[in-house]
């Protein structure tokens, strides 16, 4: 039996062949998609906790912890940890630091005399952690009295003191006086070190809220343990090495952190007094939960496509192989072969086919997905997948491997005595059945519900536990449908040929034409094919261009300016000049912002210089409904109204949660006063405004507030309003919005976080967080497979429509052998084949094209997740680049014209084949 399998296999060794390539490219694709969804999941896990989320992923423990309760203490951190992480290898450490004192008022400016004074303390830093700028390190004891402490850099330069200044330090609590020599100033090693979030200036030396605390002043740890200065908190951070972390110990470990934290929080025995334990890990886990369903959803929804295109194209392969067989199973039915040996023979050759393609695609899956990796932005964010096959991959690569090949030999295992009719027995010309009964209609109203309940759902994504099918489904279900409903147009397609071919007077044109119109579905296989690889190959463009035009959108309207400059207390109305002096800057817009309750939700409210701002704002065209100057204009112009009311800009959730229309006067709170405006114009949402304008978080116990929108008033007019008796001091500038001029954006904020006079202050710098944003593993990583699952696709649809033209030519030999003894030359037949074939061609991509500009639109925005499964704000806009559009065609087009011309081009005599005809 063995023999005859092959025999029989040599016997149609070209369809079998290309049975196989199809298979194996298929299985391989899948199994690499399964490798990579696992690797990009535990690789950017493991990535984003160690960098983008590690001061989040920490534990932080605080309390004033008495004297005899210390070491009861440190080893009740270090349980607490190792139970909190889930046995994780932990490490933590602590930072011992003493009460507030008050630094001499000569340090202050003469006008800040009179108010608070500033304060500072002492801590025992790890000096590992410590770059020693000038002097020396402080020393233990108190020679003469006097303590030694070195500086922060930062609170040096602000001081203006140094090495051998001897500071007289007031204790805030018992107003004792303490002598300090300083001896040496310090900066951090790394200021982005989670250590530094023991200190509550972050390691930045200042902090100021209501007045300003400079330090902490370093000291020997003795001096601290001695009693030498007050007692004041312990602070501990603990932090793991997720190295071993996969995403399957997710959940655990969230539970972990969650159950510790309150454990830890409860125990005031150990402590001897009421600490705070706090951990950001478990909202960190959470997103990256909701994260990774988004990136599998978006791996998914190609897998789905690419296994619908493989399904047809295999089909179709397998419905030319039985057809080429049907003469020699009748042969064997004939002649005593049962229908189990039959069978036995198809599942023989189904098992050559997914051998090879079982045990090829996983070792394919490692180097495809390095290849994944280097083409993408994940080399450079410096993620490592892990490209050895796991068990899910050889599994996934089995189980297609098994379906493709059992697909192929399908029909042989299901025919019956009978079935198998030639295809040049079978007239053409009506649709099949299940057609004209209208489950074409049927598919486009399924895939219609599904992408309607998607579009009322933008969070289906994923729910933090799994994937919502619909949102893997709609994209399949609405190509699906596109595509069946391409078999209407070819009857009214083969009509019109055949009028325009009965109006020339070539034969080439004309037998092209008759033969289209008297069977016009034999070419439907191989359009169809064509059409699902080109549309699906447009939504793969589609949706990997406007991913990544989406992130640059948020990026711009998160920041609202290239560069934004955070006041960090009252405003300075002299600052927009002294930033406007700094090198490379174009032009300041000073902003005031404040929030403000509205019927239970926090709004923003923003009071801008609107002269300046129209040069600054980043705000697309299709938000501000026309450019931003237009949008901004009568703010600009500053008219207040008869009742003193202001013009006003504000947003679509604003004005919902407020329940007014345009035209109406509002009240608004602007620094603690009233305003009344009156809104002119609403857009869908105002840059750094709303959910849309806040970066996500990842703080232990922050609750983000419902969105009430936004507000954009006129600074000078609202200071104009306010002014009049009992005349207040004129609402100041909160932040200041740069526009640097153009190409010199990272000169300006090279040059502001240079300054050490503290002039930047928070900064939010757009390329920043566009590079954030494009810089997510779990984003990336996903839309860079969509383009080579789009290369495969066109690789199976050039392998079918292959297969599918070479069964079309082989079938029409003897009428071709025909026209040749009647003297037709070959030439002329050859221009006849290129023509049917050419016109095929030529209709599969125009309606793919069509179709896959359609579907982008209707469902690219809405497959277009955050990585927290929402939907970008602002909203996604298509993007269909017309060169990478060309290049799918071309490589779509590329293996079927060349096949063509070989079919077309190649010699055979048709003695030879009548013969054989007559034979039959």
């Amino acid at each position: 039996m063995t023999g005859f399998v092959f025999l029989r296999v040599r016997a149609h060794r070209l369809l079998l062949g290309a049975a196989l390539l199809a298979v194996v490219l298929t299985t391989a694709v899948l199994a690499t998609l399964a490798g990579f969804s696992g690797s990009i999941g535990n690789a950017a896990l493991q990535a984003g906790l160690r960098d983008r989320s590690a001061a989040a992923a920490t534990l932080r423990v605080s309390g004033q912890i008495p004297a005899d309760r210390r070491d009861d203490a440190d080893r009740a951190v270090a349980d607490g940890a190792r139970r909190a992480f889930a046995g994780l290898p932990v490490t933590v450490r602590r930072l011992e630091a003493s009460g507030a004192y008050a630094l001499p008022r000569s340090l202050q400016p003469p006008t800040a005399r009179a108010g608070d004074p500033d304060l500072t303390h002492f801590a025992a830093l790890d000096r590992s952690r410590l770059t020693l700028v000038g002097g020396a390190w402080p020393k233990a004891g108190r020679p003469g009295g006097v303590l030694e402490a070195a500086l922060p850099q930062e609170a040096a330069k602000r001081l203006r003191t140094g090495p051998g200044t001897v500071l007289v330090l007031t204790d805030r609590l018992a107003e004792k006086d303490l002598r300090v020599r300083i001896t040496g100033v310090y900066a951090p090693a790394d200021v982005t070190d989670p250590y530094w979030l023991l200190d509550p200036a972050g390691g930045r030396g200042v902090r100021t809220v209501s007045f300003t605390t400079y330090g902490p002043l370093l000291a020997d740890p003795s001096v601290l343990a001695s009693g030498a200065v007050t007692a004041g908190e312990t602070a501990w951070l603990g932090s793991a090495d997720f190295s071993g972390l996969d995403t399957g110990g997710i959940a655990p470990l969230r539970e972990a952190a969650e159950r510790e934290v309150r454990r830890l929080a409860e125990d005031t025995t150990a402590f001897g007094t009421t600490i705070d334990a706090v951990t950001g890990l478990p909202t960190v886990l959470a997103q990256t939960e909701r994260a990774l369903a988004v990136s599998r959803s978006t791996l998914l929804i190609v897998a789905v496509q690419l296994v619908l295109l493989a399904a047809y194209a295999l089909l179709l392969v397998a419905r030319l192989l039985s057809t080429e067989r049907s003469g020699e199973t009748a042969l064997l039915r004939a002649r005593g072969g049962s229908r189990r040996r039959i069978a036995g023979l198809a599942a023989a050759e189904a098992l050559l086919l997914a051998l090879p393609a079982a045990v090829a695609a996983p070792l394919l899956s490692g180097p495809l997905t390095r290849l994944f990796a280097e083409r993408s932005a994940l080399s450079s964010l410096g993620v490592r997948l892990d490209t050895s096959p796991s068990a899910t991959v050889w599994l996934v690569a089995v189980a297609v491997a098994l379906v493709c090949a059992a697909a192929v030999v399908a029909p042989a295992l299901g025919a019956r005595d009978g079935d198998a009719v030639s295809l040049r027995k079978a007239r053409g010309g009506t649709l099949p059945w299940p057609v004209r009964a209208g489950a074409d209609v049927a598919l486009l109203l399924v895939a219609g519900i599904a992408l309607w309940q998607l579009q009322r759902t933008p969070e289906a994504a994923a729910d933090g536990s799994g994937i919502d099918p619909v949102l893997v489904a709609a994209p399949a279900l609405a190509l699906l449908a596109g595509t069946v409903l391409t078999l209407r147009l070819l009857p009214p397609a083969a009509r019109l040929a055949e009028r325009r071919a009965a109006a020339g007077r070539g034969l080439s044109a004309a037998l092209a034409g008759w033969q289209f119109s008297r069977r016009p579905l034999r070419g439907a296989g191989p359009v169809l094919l064509l059409v699902l690889a080109v549309a699906m190959g447009m939504l793969a463009i589609g949706q990997s261009n406007s991913w990544e035009r989406s992130q640059h959108d948020q990026a711009d309207f998160r920041a609202g300016a290239e560069v934004r400059v955070l006041g960090t207390g009252p405003g300075d109305p002299g600052r927009a000049a002294r930033l406007a002096a700094v090198p490379g800057v174009r032009e300041v817009t000073p902003v005031h912002r404040t929030a403000m309750d509205l019927a239970g939700r926090t709004a923003s409210v923003l009071a801008v210089d609107s002269g300046r701002l129209a040069g600054a704002m980043l705000l697309r065209e299709d938000l501000a409904g026309g450019t931003v100057g237009g949008l901004l204009g009568p703010l600009t112009a500053g008219e207040e109204r008869t009742d003193g009311s202001l013009p006003a800009v504000a947003s679509e959730a604003f004005m919902a949660a407020a329940e007014a229309k345009p035209g109406e006067r509002l009240e608004v709170m602007v620094d603690g006063r009233r305003v009344f405006v009156v809104v002119g114009r609403v857009v869908p949402d105002l840059p750094t405004t709303g959910t849309g304008g806040r970066a996500g978080t990842a703080a232990a116990g922050v609750r983000v507030p419902e969105d009430g929108g936004g507000v954009l008033v006129d600074l000078a007019a609202v200071n104009r309003s306010l002014d009049g008796p009992g005349r207040v001091l004129p609402v100041a500038p909160t932040e200041w919005w740069l526009a640097p001029e153009p190409g010199r954006a990272d000169d300006v904020v090279r040059a502001l976080r240079a300054d050490a006079t503290g002039e930047a202050g928070e900064l939010v710098v757009r390329d920043e967080l566009a590079d954030d944003l494009l810089g997510d593993p779990l984003g990336a990583g996903p839309h860079t497979a969509l383009m080579a699952v789009a290369t495969a696709a066109a690789a199976l649809a050039a392998v079918g429509f292959a297969v599918g033209s070479a069964g079309s030519v082989r079938e029409r030999s003897a009428e071709f052998a025909i026209l040749r003894a009647l003297g037709a030359p070959r030439r002329r037949l050859a221009r006849l084949l290129a023509a049917e074939q050419g016109v095929l061609i030529g209709v599969g991509l125009l309606v793919g094209v069509a179709l896959g500009a359609l579907l982008a639109r209707v469902v690219v925005p809405l497959v277009v997740l955050t990585g927290q499964a929402a939907r970008p704000v602002p909203p996604v806009l298509v993007e269909l680049p017309l060169g990478e559009v060309a290049l799918l065609l071309a490589g779509v087009a590329a293996l079927p014209l060349a096949v063509v011309a070989a079919i077309a081009l190649r010699r055979n005599d048709p003695a030879v084949t009548l013969r054989h005809q007559g034979d039959n």
